[in-house]
């Protein structure tokens, strides 16, 4: 969760400054976290449309960012974020429901 958010954060700097490099990068390096061992319990049936959604977010973003279309990069970061905060929403949902 923190890495995330770290990259998240730098996304969000590189899109205030226009920097096209970084927001390649860091949103790059943000779908590589689905492949750390922190991610392997998300891969289950239930939450696997939410990592699906997730890397397309990033995907798009990072294809705005090749394009140097900031508009549409701003629009993909606010799906990404969307796409996070849906999935912890889930989760969180989950974990109290399962509780005695």
């Amino acid at each position: 969760m923190r890495t995330k958010l770290v990259h998240t954060q730098k996304i969000l700097e590189a899109l205030m400054t226009s920097n096209y490099a970084a927001l390649e990068r860091e949103t790059n390096a943000l779908a590589r976290v689905t492949e750390t061992p922190e991610w392997a319990e998300l891969k289950t049936s239930e939450l696997y449309a939410y990592t699906k959604r997730f890397l397309e977010a990033t995907q798009q973003l990072a294809d705005a960012a090749r394009q140097r279309d900031l508009d549409r990069a701003a629009k993909q970061y606010g799906e990404l974020t969307t796409a996070c905060y849906e999935c912890h929403k889930y989760r969180k949902g989950v974990r109290i429901a399962g509780r005695p």
